[in-house]
């Protein structure tokens, strides 16, 4: 008996690692099923409002409908979850929707599709804080070589293989029969969450009491305290631009494949596809690769130029290749910009809970706001022309986060490359 003792505790840490794997392994299928049946959404919603035959405007009200109230909801559902139990909660949300995708297609107008969308985005606001918070709580047994799992399995879901799921179904059994799968698909996730999410009160507010009561939490933590400092204000802008853009481009794409490059139908989700597996790529393979080259700010200038590439071929040269390569380009940039922020962020003097609220709030709000002006320049301006707008701000924001640090780099060497050498001195 006595010489089993030592191999118990190695035996322990193997169990224990061996629950972090299962565990892990169930989160993630839990997290990409969750961001195919999103990602599968976007693309029946959008699909819907054209055969309502809607204006741009009145699409971009739809799919922005969605993207609002998780912004609104998401405040909300963190108070609701630190007092709920997660599980119960996903279950029933996801059970709620299952009965909101079976009535959406059948709705008469494009107004009740928006409210509908609405309720939808509250409902889904609830499930991905319930997510993210299981998974930040996880983290640190986890190891923070996983912390971009989570969001690179979700935009996989969302952007790559729920467009293509949504355009399949579409084309193989029509719009209504592709509601209803989706229904089934909520149905589904709800029996798979009682199962992956734990079943007790998410912890709030009390791991920060614990921390506060060890030492004082460091880092600015008012907006306006976080605003001082340029990293977070390079950060928080470039975030709301690339939501901004990124919405835009997500909710008008299967418009631009259609109408612009007489794309079937059914093939004109392959420009949300490639951006979406793009950028995915970044997040989960590139890395490593991006935050420990020493051309790091060059890489994270080079994403930014990048998605103003995609935007001037997006409103200069129609075309399948052109518009194809648009949207590599656009997932690369967006994928590198999302990768340094977060870097950043990470590094910086600040409340990292507070500074990620931020984040994922100014995020949905750049998100509708980009959504709905959009619509709203695409019917006085022309579809193609909004992404030339979109390189204004885009273009100012470089000049002056970039192009000043390498007017700054510049100046110095300019300076010592006037300034006489030992040998050139009288």
């Amino acid at each position: 008996m006595s010489e089993s003792l030592p191999f118990q505790p190695d035996a322990a840490i193997s169990a224990r690692d061996g629950e972090l794997r299962a565990f892990l392994l169930r989160f993630i299928g839990l997290t990409l099923l969750s961001g195919v049946t999103i990602g599968m959404n976007k693309v029946l919603a959008t699909l819907l409002g054209l055969h309502l035959h809607v204006s741009n405007f009145q699409l971009a009200m739809i799919s922005s409908a969605e993207t609002l109230a998780m912004a609104l909801g998401t405040i909300p559902a963190g108070y609701i979850l630190s007092r709920g139990n997660p599980r119960h909660l996903y279950a029933g949300v996801s059970l709620s929707l299952a009965l909101a995708f079976c009535v959406l297609p059948w709705l008469p107008g494009w107004q009740w599709v928006a409210l509908l969308m609405f309720l939808v985005g509250l409902c889904i606001s609830l499930r991905i804080v319930a997510m993210s918070t299981v998974f930040l709580v996880r983290l640190p047994e986890l190891g923070q070589g996983k912390a971009g799992w989570y969001k690179g399995t979700l935009i996989l879901g969302m952007q790559f293989l729920g467009p293509l799921c949504g355009n399949y179904l579409i084309a193989q059994l029509g719009l209504k029969a592709g509601f209803l799968i989706s229904a089934l698909m909520f149905a589904i996730l709800a029996v798979l969450g009682w199962h992956v999410l734990p079943n007790n009160t998410l912890p709030g507010n009390t791991a920060p009491r614990r921390q506060a009561g060890q030492a004082p939490l460091p880092g600015a933590a008012s907006l306006r305290q976080l605003l001082r400092l340029p990293i977070v204000r390079s950060t928080y802008l470039f975030e709301i631009l690339a939501s901004f853009t990124a919405s835009s481009v997500g909710v008008f794409s299967i418009l631009l494949a259609i109408r612009v490059l007489h794309w079937p139908a059914h093939h004109s989700v392959w420009l949300m596809a490639v951006q979406g597996l793009s950028c995915v790529l970044v997040l989960l393979f590139l890395g490593r690769f991006v935050l420990a080259s020493r051309h790091r700010e060059q890489l994270y200038g080079g994403a930014h130029l990048a998605i103003m590439a995609a935007l001037l071929i997006l409103g200069l040269w129609p075309g399948s290749i052109a518009y194809l390569g648009a949207s590599v380009l656009l997932g690369l940039g967006l994928g590198v910009n999302n990768l340094v922020n977060t870097d950043n962020i990470a590094r910086a003097p600040v409340d990292k809970a507070r500074v990620s609220a931020h984040l994922t709030l100014f995020g949905m709000v750049g998100g509708t706001a980009g959504a709905l002006a959009a619509g709203r320049l695409a019917d006085l301006a022309g579809l193609r022309n909004v992404f030339l707008i979109w390189l204004a701000p885009w273009l100012a924001a470089w000049l002056v986060f970039h192009g000043s640090r390498w007017l700054r780099r510049a100046s110095p060497a300019a300076v010592s490359s006037l300034a006489p050498t030992a040998e050139s001195a009288p």
